[in-house]
């Protein structure tokens, strides 16, 4: 009786781990690395394609590792976005037969005749170049020529569908050219304590963006000397306000001690989030938050903090 039961129980334990191995991988038509080009397909392609994103919501681009169904539905799509060689490096390893891989970063930087200067200054270019806002447009019709090739019956659709996201974009970068417009006269430098993401957006719009973490990557090492020397320049320069980047699910440590050694100095500073637009939250993409919400939510901080630190025009 007891041989007859514990064979029934391996041939159940047998039969679940079959059937967990013949479950297909869900497949969609375009699979995406980032926020930005998934915002983005997601909204040119509408209904007519499917679109996923296989970074995790809540989860640093830096710190994501491809799992095996992971790999197996970026083979099996019709395209594959992803953002560079550089942040993106297990792409050495997917099996691209019948799947159209997309460097944006290699097409982006080819279609503005830069890519051999790009090249020479491989080790030192900024991997957050979607930041740029002119970049994030230039995004948007190298993604739009790809979903046509993908349907080009829905060309004209497609086409519609992006120039309506660009025109919603520009909407929100004249309102932040025209906020600054008003501090031309200053020399506006941000403070983020957190990684080196935002310079070539602070570049397009004329403000310094100077970060806590010194490095492209947020895990890069911290010494005290760091945080310690942030700290002095923001007291110095009297701040009193600066960005943290979003941590999801993480507490603002280095941000809140800041906040408090320059408090004990009699310094009040508040602190705001800045987003990098590389992901958002759980909570966010449930809440079906879009790139345009998170540029809207930046302008916000920003228009908050330059007037705490330089005063309202």
């Amino acid at each position: 009786m007891f041989t007859k039961k514990k064979m029934m129980l391996i041939t159940l334990f047998m039969t679940t781990l079959i059937l967990a191995s013949c479950q297909e991988t869900q497949k969609y038509d375009v699979i995406t690395t980032l926020l930005p080009q998934y915002d983005m397909a997601t909204y040119i392609a509408g209904d007519d394609l499917t679109v996923h994103n296989i970074l995790p919501f809540g989860t640093s681009p830096h710190a994501f590792e491809i799992t095996s169904n992971d790999r197996q539905m970026i083979e099996t799509s019709s395209l594959f976005i992803y953002t560079s060689d550089t942040l993106e490096n297990w792409v050495e390893d997917i099996t691209f037969t019948n799947t159209t891989s997309l460097n944006l970063e290699l097409e982006l930087y080819v279609e503005h005749d830069d890519h051999e200067a790009h090249e020479e200054d491989h080790d030192d270019h900024d991997v957050h170049y979607w930041t740029n806002p002119e970049t994030m447009k230039a995004m948007v019709f190298v993604i739009l020529n790809h979903l046509i090739e993908i349907e080009p019956e829905l060309a004209s659709t497609f086409t519609l569908r992006a120039e309506s996201y660009i025109t919603q974009l520009d909407g929100y970068i004249d309102e932040l050219h025209t906020f600054l417009e008003k501090y031309t006269s200053d020399d506006v430098h941000l403070y983020i304590a957190g990684h080196n993401a935002m310079a070539d957006f602070g570049d397009y719009f004329n403000i310094e963006i100077i970060s806590l973490f010194p490095d492209f990557i947020p895990d890069a090492e911290l010494s005290s000397l760091d945080i310690t020397t942030f700290i002095s320049e923001l007291y110095v320069h009297e701040v009193k306000a600066f960005f943290i980047e979003p941590l999801f699910d993480s507490e603002p440590l280095a941000a809140q001690t800041i906040k408090d050694t320059l408090e004990a100095q009699n310094q009040p500073t508040s602190f705001y989030e800045l987003h990098q637009f590389h992901n958002m939250s759980a909570d966010d993409f449930e809440n079906n938050l879009s790139l345009f919400d998170i540029f809207e939510k930046n302008i916000e901080h920003i228009k908050l903090v330059v007037e705490l630190n330089y005063g309202t025009r």
